[in-house]
């Protein structure tokens, strides 16, 4: 199981909820934490799980990609395979779930937490979330998101949110189709829990069938 000090694995009536533990930082990601993330969810035991949340502890569940990587001049030489062969496999795993997915968000959910939660099923928010992805900022182009951004926004909103790095805000984000739910943020757990867990008490086969049934980006 992944270090504890970097995410939390816990289990509740049939719900997995992965959280990210590096508040101090505010879940800021490096290439140990995205290892960790890695390994949780791989390691979660298949047959016992009916659904999975994705969060992070303290007041925000993740600013993106720690600065001093994206900041880095040479981050092309330096991180961008090993970043990309790390979240290839995180996405490859959420995609191909069989139960519901989700993203619980409060605070900020930037860059590469945004990002992944394009792989989830469902995003919550808390009312007072920042969500961007302002990686172009630091002229980093994280090309293969647009198509799961547009899958859900359109065209020309996953250009605006990708080309101009700034924020978009959680209600807009709900009436745009990002988010499905916008709550308290004391709230957002518990909201995604309650979410996957309704669609975990259908019956397992019919929720795998209608998840293949929608497209997903190649």
């Amino acid at each position: 199981m992944a270090s504890p000090s970097l995410v939390d694995v816990d289990f509740a009536e049939g719900i997995a909820t992965v959280t990210l533990n590096r508040p101090e930082k505010l879940n800021a990601v490096t290439l140990e934490s995205l290892s960790a993330v890695r390994d949780a969810l791989v390691d979660l035991p298949e047959d016992e799980i009916g659904g999975l949340v994705i969060t992070g502890a303290g007041d925000v569940t993740c600013a993106g990609m720690d600065r001093e990587i994206v900041a880095d001049p040479a981050y092309d030489e330096t991180y961008a395979d090993e970043i990309g062969s790390l979240t290839a496999e995180i996405y490859e795993f959420l995609v191909s779930r069989p139960y519901p997915t989700a993203v619980a968000a409060r605070g900020a959910l930037i860059g590469i937490g945004f990002i992944l939660s394009l792989r989830c099923d469902f995003l919550v928010l808390g009312e007072e979330t920042k969500l961007a992805l302002p990686e172009v900022q630091f002229g980093i182009a994280p090309t293969e998101s647009i198509p799961y951004l547009e899958a859900v926004a359109g065209t020309r909103v996953a250009k605006e949110i990708a080309l101009t790095g700034e924020p978009v805000a959680p209600e807009r984000a709900r009436e745009l189709g990002i988010a499905n739910r916008v709550v308290p943020n004391d709230e957002v757990e518990a909201g995604a829990r309650k979410l996957v867990g309704k669609i975990a008490e259908n019956d397992a086969d019919a929720v795998r069938k209608l998840k293949s049934a929608t497209s997903s980006p190649e």
